[in-house]
């Protein structure tokens, strides 16, 4: 009810809203005493399983004597941390947690970890049974955020049991994230999270060190206790190639559109993307000189064909040339130097890059952008 309301004030003045001169007041009601829907119920099911099924492998490969040579606690899901920790950093172990929103990736980065000869174990929330009963006879929030709560403090109590100095997070869009960096606090150990993009999500967080991505981040995050924050970039895992483009004339421009749907995001992303590549086609088709591709997001697992646009396997076609144009709704390939040539960002029905993104990043909307695109196609 307060979103809903926060957005209805949202959509009738999105400048004024975003300039504080809305003078609201918040209507805030008692959420812990409402109950959760069964369908969530079974969701809830599902992570405690997944979670205890993980923390008992990982139980293995956890023992004191196989830690010795460790002092670093990676907490990953799936390959996005290489991006936001040195993947060649000495004396990590990383701890792969569920991820329940795409299982595939999942397996595919523990088998990149096997290959590369990186130390991993699988590792989860110890959920308490007795938590897990409680919550299914009452089924109300308060009950979820008990077993949740609970759960973080006891694993950040095992966590410090192995023996490690610093423990390297990219939790930030965990609620329970909360609890378990403010247990770590209590003990003489480095709580480090670096933002795995340039999201905001709970916005109170106990982390000592906090790399973001943008200033915007740093403005957003609260912390409970003092934290040195620091602006980093994401890691470049591209090795840098020597583009032949230069060697002849440019005859096409690439307009590289990096996609953010999947079965998880909600109507305003979705419509917001399918409006963009539909004008996108509709302006700039028949343009011989334009190619338009479109790059799925790596946790959308219904890889499908977008009219107009061909799918992007391999980021090399189009990468470190003068003539690609990437173009995103608030992706953070914007900042990801992983991705180069030019990057736009594109302001759009209810979606503000700058809410995300400093000042210095380009922001356009549709029509400026297409007048970008066809006037790049003009001198070549």
């Amino acid at each position: 009810t307060f979103y809903e309301r926060e957005a209805d004030f949202f959509r009738s003045d999105p400048d004024a809203y975003l300039a504080g001169k809305q003078h609201i007041t918040p209507q805030l009601i008692d959420v812990f005493v409402q109950k959760l829907r069964p369908k969530q119920v079974v969701t809830v099911l599902m992570k405690v399983a997944a979670h205890w099924i993980f923390h008992v492998l990982g139980s293995f490969s956890g023992k004191a004597s196989r830690m010795s040579s460790v002092h670093i606690y990676r907490k990953c899901y799936v390959d996005d941390i290489e991006l936001v920790f040195d993947p060649d950093e000495i004396g990590v172990i990383r701890a792969v947690y569920p991820f329940p929103l795409n299982i595939g990736r999942q397996l595919q980065y523990l088998r990149s970890l096997r290959e590369k000869g990186y130390r991993f174990k699988l590792a989860g929330n110890p959920y308490s049974a007795k938590d897990l009963v409680i919550f299914l006879i009452r089924r109300d929030v308060r009950s979820l955020q008990r077993l949740e709560s609970r759960a973080q403090v006891r694993h950040a109590h095992q966590v410090v049991g192995l023996g490690v100095k610093t423990i390297q997070l990219s939790d930030e869009f965990d609620i329970g994230s909360l609890d378990f960096a403010r247990t770590l606090a209590r003990f003489p150990t480095d709580v480090v999270n670096s933002a795995h993009g340039n999201g905001k999500y709970y916005p109170i967080h106990a982390y000592k060190v906090f790399y973001v991505l943008t200033h915007r981040q740093q403005q957003y995050y609260q912390s409970v206790f003092e934290c040195s924050y620091r602006l980093r970039k994401l890691n470049n895992i591209m090795r840098f190639r020597k583009t032949t483009e230069f060697a002849g004339k440019i005859t096409t421009i690439r307009v590289v559109f990096l996609g953010q749907t999947s079965a998880y995001t909600g109507a305003i992303i979705n419509n917001n993307e399918k409006d963009a590549l539909h004008y996108l086609h509709l302006a700039l088709a028949d343009n011989v000189k334009i190619k338009l591709y479109y790059k799925h997001h790596p946790s959308n697992g219904r890889l499908k064909d977008h009219h107009g646009f061909e799918s992007l396997t391999n980021l090399e076609l189009v990468n470190n040339m003068s003539s690609t144009i990437y173009v995103s709704l608030f992706s953070s390939c914007q900042i990801d130097p992983t991705f180069k040539g030019r990057k736009i960002l594109l302001r759009s029905h209810l979606i503000y890059p700058e809410i995300a993104f400093d000042d210095s990043e380009e922001i356009r909307n549709i029509d400026e952008l297409i007048e970008i695109i066809r006037n790049a196609a003009s001198v070549i």
